[in-house]
């Protein structure tokens, strides 16, 4: 019974997914928007628009447009614990985009989307203080959106579409602290040699992957204008529920002697290094996508200038827990770890400046609120209010192409977060952490 306890133990921090914090979910969904903020509710984007606000669909000026692009995610986090200090490795994140709208009529327009509405990797380095927290961990999903738009009158439309959400995921993480069959090397001398060879690696791993399900949700909005000045928008994103029905997980030891001492330990004392019996065994789970709802104005104070603001309101409060049940094969074993997960605000202002027929400049601020509860703060994905600049810029090479390009700058308050070691549930994981990223976008719009 100790053993199972024990095992247990370790499994619930296998599968302590943090896989929904603020930093993955992605805004950065146009080269355009990105240069001023992220912002598009109250915006008529054209084909864009299905995104941000599927009412600004009716605006499109041709019959066909097509926008496409990609962003490069440059990004780190430092850890901090007392005189340790660490960097996460993590490869650039390239989500993409495209988009492809149709005036049928001059009243309706239609169109579909695909774009990453939330994705992200992060590597920390195996041999790092928390490696049995987390040594790497990957997520992406992927929507396609069919999108439907009616222009009631020029001032006013709506729009809607069908979100159609899949992805995949993989954690990897270390089943002992590293250090922590040390001890067993004293006890008994002929293990110490296998210790000391494997001393900066970890003992076990274990590794969680899978692929989600086709998860249904919806986009909708209304766009008002009532002059040529301002316009206000609201548009609303469903939260869509990601299930992934036949994960699978594996345990990888440092080496064969390892393994072997490993066996021969829990041979002897039985419990004394428990291993989850996940290798090969197949789980479930159900991830959510939060919903989004945007409110936002846009001015125009001149022939030249145009200013917007805008608040995001982002239902994190749908991820309270991660359940991971595993089949009959492993005692049905059904795991929950706890999130508490708050829902939160995103505050955006931007604009853009009409420099020229050529050249349009943009600027915008963001300031990203965090979902994660300080005492159950987790390395998997580091949770911070975040504040970011953004520019960009777009050129007109002529009536029917446009290129854009795009910088975002972003900085994470550094935040002080605990939570309670799978080993001892009275001793807590405590750390600083420290979060920056640099997100250079690209896009091509072609009108027909």
């Amino acid at each position: 019974m100790k053993l199972r306890k024990l095992s247990l133990l370790m499994l619930a921090g296998l599968v302590s997914l943090n896989l929904m914090a603020e930093g993955y979910q992605i805004n950065s969904q146009s080269s355009r928007q990105v240069g001023m903020g992220h912002l598009g509710t109250a915006l008529r984007l054209g084909s864009e628009s299905m995104l941000f606000n599927p009412a600004g669909l009716s605006f499109m000026q041709d019959k066909i447009e097509l926008s496409l692009g990609a962003n490069a995610i440059f990004s780190k986090v430092k850890f901090t614990n007392g005189a340790f200090s660490t960097e996460s490795d993590n490869p650039i994140g390239t989500p993409i985009f495209g988009y492809a709208g149709f005036k049928l009529s001059e009243k309706f327009f239609a169109g579909i989307s695909i774009t990453n509405p939330v994705g992200n990797s992060l590597v920390w380095p195996d041999n790092w203080a928390g490696a049995h927290h987390v040594q790497n961990i990957s997520l992406k999903a992927f929507s396609i959106q069919p999108t439907i738009s009616y222009k009631i009158s020029d001032q006013l439309s709506i729009g809607a579409g069908l979100m159609v959400d899949f992805g995949d995921f993989a954690l990897e993480r270390a089943l002992t602290r590293m250090g922590a069959l040390a001890p067993i090397g004293l006890l008994v001398p002929t293990y110490k040699p296998i210790l000391d060879m494997y001393a900066n690696v970890p003992s076990v791993t274990a590794k969680l992957e899978g692929q989600s399900e086709i998860g249904i949700g919806f986009n909708a909005g209304i766009l008002y204008t009532p002059n040529d000045r301002l316009s206000i928008g609201i548009s609303y994103r469903s939260k869509v529920m990601m299930e992934v029905n036949s994960g699978t997980a594996s345990v990888a030891y440092a080496g064969p002697e390892m393994q072997a001492l490993i066996t021969g330990i829990n041979t002897m004392m039985p419990g004394t290094v428990p291993i989850p019996p996940i290798d090969g065994k197949n789980f479930s789970a159900a991830l959510p996508i939060p919903s989004n709802l945007n409110v936002g104005v846009a001015y125009k104070t001149s022939e030249k200038l145009l200013l917007s603001a805008e608040v995001q309101y982002v239902g994190w409060s749908a991820y309270e827990n991660l359940i991971i049940q595993f089949g009959s094969d492993v005692g049905n074993l059904k795991l929950q770890s706890n999130k508490n997960f708050k829902n939160t605000a995103i505050y955006r202002i931007g604009g853009e400046f009409y420099a020229s027929e050529k050249f349009t400049w943009r600027f915008g601020a963001i300031y990203d609120t965090t979902p994660v509860d300080k005492k159950l703060y987790s390395p998997e994905t580091p949770g911070a209010n975040k504040f970011s600049l953004t520019t960009g810029m777009t050129y007109k090479v002529s009536d029917a192409i446009e290129i854009d390009a795009a910088l975002q700058g972003l900085c994470g308050q550094k935040i002080k977060g605990y939570v309670p070691e799978t080993w001892n549930p009275n001793v807590n994981f405590f750390g600083e952490y420290k979060s920056t990223a640099l997100i250079p976008s690209l896009g091509l719009k072609i009108n027909f």
